[in-house]
C-alpha cells in the first residue's frame, strides 16, 4: 500500500491514478532532461520545460542598443518610427545610403545616414518623406541644429527647378528688371535704382566723393544668405567676388555715369544745391550714389570679375 501523492489517502502500490482525487501516481520523466519529476507536475524541476512536451516559452534575449556616435562631418539625418503613411518610403529613401544605420529594433528603431556638405541635394527624397514629423533631428559636423536653419532653403530651390531656366533664377532672370548679381535672390540688395545697397557708404567730403561701406555690405549678404547657407545653388566665392569687383569710391559730380540718390524721408545726407532748367536754384539732400544705366554698370563688373557670369543675367 502507498499514500496517494495529492489528498494522501491510502491506496494500492499498482494504482496509477488515486480513486479518491483522481490525481496522477506516476513520475513524469521530462522530455527535455530526462529528469523524473513528481506526479501532476506542469513543468520541469530541473530544467523548466513544460512536461506536456511544448518547451517552456523562453524570454527574448534583450537586444543591447549601443549608442553609435554621430559623425563629426558633414550633414546627418535621423529619424524614428512614426505612423504617418511615408515612413516606410522613408526607410526606403535611407537604406539607399551608403552610409545609412539602423540602430535598434521594430518600433524602437533610429535611422539614421550621412553626408557631406556638397551632397547635400541628394537627401530630397528622403526629406520630401520627412516633411512635417516630430521625431527628426538633423546634426552639422556632429553638433544637432534646428531642422529649419539646416533646411530653410528647400521651398526657393524648388521654384528654382521648376522655372523655366533654373540656372539663371538665382540671378533674378524672372523678376523683370531686377537684376541681382550675387548668385541668390535672398540677398535682398538687388542691383536696381532704389536698393539698399547704393545707400550703404559715406559722403568724404561736400565735393560729392561718395565711398561705398563694403564691411556692410557683406554683413548684411552674410545675415540675409545665413539660413540659405546649405542651399545647393549657393556659390559664396561668386558673392565675394563680386563685391570685391564692386567700386570703392564714385563721384557724381564728377563722373556722368553717376547719379545722387535724393532722400525724400528726412534731411540726412549731403545737401546739394543745383539751378533747375527754369533759373532758380533747388536744394535737396542725397544719401547715396547710383548708376545711371544699371546694365551699363552691371557689364562693367562682370567683366572685373574672375568668375564668368552665365549668359543671359544682363539683357
Amino acid at each position: 500500500m502507498k499514500n496517494c501523492y495529492k489528498c494522501e489517502t491510502e491506496i494500492q502500490d499498482n494504482f496509477k491514478f488515486c480513486p479518491n482525487c483522481g490525481s496522477n501516481q506516476t513520475e513524469i520523466n521530462c522530455p527535455n532532461c530526462k529528469y523524473k519529476n513528481e506526479p501532476n507536475s506542469k513543468f520541469c524541476q530541473e530544467c523548466g520545460t513544460q512536461i506536456n512536451g511544448k518547451t517552456k516559452p523562453e524570454n527574448k534575449p534583450k537586444i543591447e542598443i549601443i549608442e553609435q556616435p554621430i559623425p563629426d562631418f558633414g550633414i546627418t539625418v535621423e529619424f524614428k518610427f512614426s505612423t504617418s503613411q511615408t515612413f516606410d518610403f522613408a526607410v526606403e529613401e535611407a537604406k539607399k545610403f551608403n552610409t545609412f544605420q539602423q540602430i535598434g529594433e521594430d518600433k524602437k528603431a533610429t535611422y539614421r545616414v550621412n553626408v557631406s556638405e556638397d551632397q547635400i541635394e541628394t537627401l530630397e527624397p528622403l526629406l520630401e518623406n520627412l516633411k512635417g514629423w516630430r521625431n527628426r533631428k538633423v546634426y552639422h559636423n556632429g553638433e544637432k541644429v534646428l531642422w529649419d536653419s539646416m533646411f530653410s532653403y528647400q521651398w526657393c530651390y524648388r521654384q528654382r527647378k521648376a522655372s523655366y531656366k533654373p540656372e539663371l533664377y538665382c540671378f533674378g532672370y524672372e523678376n523683370n528688371y531686377d537684376y541681382n548679381l550675387w548668385g541668390c535672390i535672398q540677398t535682398r540688395l538687388s542691383f536696381v535704382e532704389h536698393s539698399e545697397l547704393f545707400t550703404y557708404g559715406k559722403w568724404l567730403n561736400t565735393n560729392g566723393d561718395w565711398e561705398f561701406d563694403k564691411e556692410r555690405i557683406s554683413h548684411t549678404l552674410e545675415k540675409h544668405l545665413f539660413q540659405y547657407r546649405f542651399c545647393p545653388a549657393m556659390n559664396l566665392d561668386l558673392v565675394k567676388d563680386v563685391l570685391l569687383a564692386f567700386p570703392d569710391k564714385v563721384n557724381p559730380s564728377k563722373d556722368d555715369e553717376w547719379k545722387f540718390i535724393k532722400n525724400y524721408r528726412s534731411q540726412d545726407g549731403l545737401k546739394i544745391k543745383e539751378k533747375s532748367s527754369f533759373g532758380y536754384t533747388e536744394e535737396y539732400y542725397v544719401n547715396g550714389a547710383a548708376p545711371v544705366s544699371m546694365k551699363k554698370f552691371l557689364t562693367q563688373i562682370s567683366k572685373k570679375m574672375t568668375r564668368k557670369l552665365p549668359s543671359g543675367i544682363i539683357e
